[in-house]
Formats: structure tokens, C-alpha cells, sequence
């Protein structure tokens, strides 16, 4: 009885934790930044913005990588 009620909470805790990790990706993140390939090197400014159609970061002028 026991075994089958710990195994009823477990399964209540990692579906919470599912849930919980998921909901940024959900929501989307508005915060992208761009960085360099080479992580010696300085950037020129550049821009990226996060794209709510496509869920995504987009470069707009970053010489590196948006993310």
C-alpha cells in the first residue's frame, strides 16, 4: 500500500516538474543576447531580437551567434 502511494506522489512530482520547467519555453523568452563564436574576441555592436511568431532568437546585426 505504501510502495503504491509513493510511487503515485513521485509520479504528482515529476509531472510538476515537467510542467514547471516547461513553461518559459511555452511563453516564450523576450531576452536574446549576441556572443561572440571566438570567446577571445570582442563584438562590433550588433542587435538580435526574439521573435514571438517563431519562438525564437533572430539576428538582426550580431556578428556572432543570438541566443
Amino acid at each position: 500500500m505504501f510502495t503504491r502511494i509513493s510511487k503515485v506522489v513521485l509520479l504528482v512530482a515529476l509531472l510538476t516538474g515537467l510542467v514547471a520547467s516547461s513553461a518559459p519555453v511555452l511563453r516564450g523568452s523576450a531576452t536574446c543576447s549576441c556572443h561572440p563564436t571566438d570567446p577571445y574576441k570582442r563584438l562590433p555592436p550588433g542587435e538580435c531580437h526574439f521573435d514571438q511568431r517563431a519562438l525564437q532568437c533572430v539576428n538582426t546585426s550580431c556578428p556572432g551567434i543570438c541566443y
